[in-house]
């Protein structure tokens, strides 16, 4: 085996050894094809667009999307699907907090005497609706830069305390990783009447709950909604809220820490972490 060979063989280990056991030899014979001077073989290294293409097939393999994709174990496929929901949840909980932003917004507009006024910063604020609807309409790098486009003012207003709004904000990175990872080009679309009516609630909900209610809000919802899952035998959505619990125990330690509302934020504390180890119930098939 030349040295060439070998690190073929070691990038080829990022993708999921159900996949290398049917497709490896072929997949390093094609990338061998036409390297046959012995220097080349020895001193040579994978392009870096062969090592894209493999990083990207590897993330297609792993969360099972691909209409190409045959034999896939159950497990891969649920990962996928799971990784898909919790990049839904990390959206609506960003359409929730650009409708209280909205709010927010208008008041500041009425009473400008008060707050400060408006910048022009504030209408980043509104890029999770932008990423939603973008992503509904099968726009998903429109909806991936709208994503990431909320969280960006943020970072530079935040400045020397990136710390602490790191941990503020750790539900919302996380899940927009998710939301990058799981919807790629070959990922199965959303389904957009479903997702339209809870986002207009998510929509809804924030714009009449504010800024302020939003830690509590979130979790109750999120206590709710595994219940739910439980008692439909959602698989999917279980085991991705479980996932956002405990992502949501993060913001929550900031009201732990501040004592003025400890009581409330330690029942939600608890209620998530129940939310976040109970177990997920899967109907079986009949």
């Amino acid at each position: 085996m030349s040295n060439l060979e070998r690190r073929y063989r070691v990038l080829l280990k990022v993708l999921p050894r159900w996949y290398r056991q049917d497709r490896e030899e072929e997949m390093v014979g094609i990338f061998l094809a036409d390297r046959t001077d012995e220097l080349d073989l020895e001193h040579s290294w994978p392009g870096w667009g062969e090592a894209g293409a493999v990083l990207g097939l590897a993330v297609r393999t792993h969360l099972a999307a691909g209409a190409a994709l045959t034999n896939v174990p159950m497990k891969v496929a649920w990962r996928g699907e799971i990784v898909r929901a919790l990049g839904m949840i990390g959206l609506l909980l960003g359409v929730f907090y650009a409708g209280a932003s909205i709010t927010s917004m208008v008041y500041a507009y009425q009473h400008p005497e008060i707050v400060g006024g408006l910048t022009w910063l504030r209408v980043f604020d509104v890029a999770p609706i932008v990423a939603f609807v973008a992503l509904l309409a099968k726009k998903r790098t429109t909806a991936k830069l709208a994503a990431l486009a909320a969280a960006l003012p943020a970072v530079v207003v935040v400045g020397p305390h990136i710390g602490s709004w790191l941990l503020f904000q750790l539900p919302s990175l996380v899940t927009f990783v998710a939301l990058c990872l799981g919807f790629h080009r070959e990922a199965p679309t959303p389904p957009v009447r479903r997702l339209a009516w809870w986002g207009g609630g998510a929509l809804l909900v924030g714009v009449l709950g504010g800024v302020g209610l939003g830690s509590f809000v979130v979790p109750v919802v999120v206590v709710v909604l595994r219940v739910v899952a439980f008692v439909r035998g959602d698989f999917v959505l279980g085991r991705a809220l479980s996932v956002f619990a405990v992502l949501e125990l993060a913001p929550l330690a900031f009201l732990l820490a501040g004592g003025e509302v400890f009581g409330i934020a330690l029942v939600l504390a608890v209620l998530l972490v129940i939310s976040a180890v109970a177990p997920v119930r899967r109907l079986r098939a009949s």
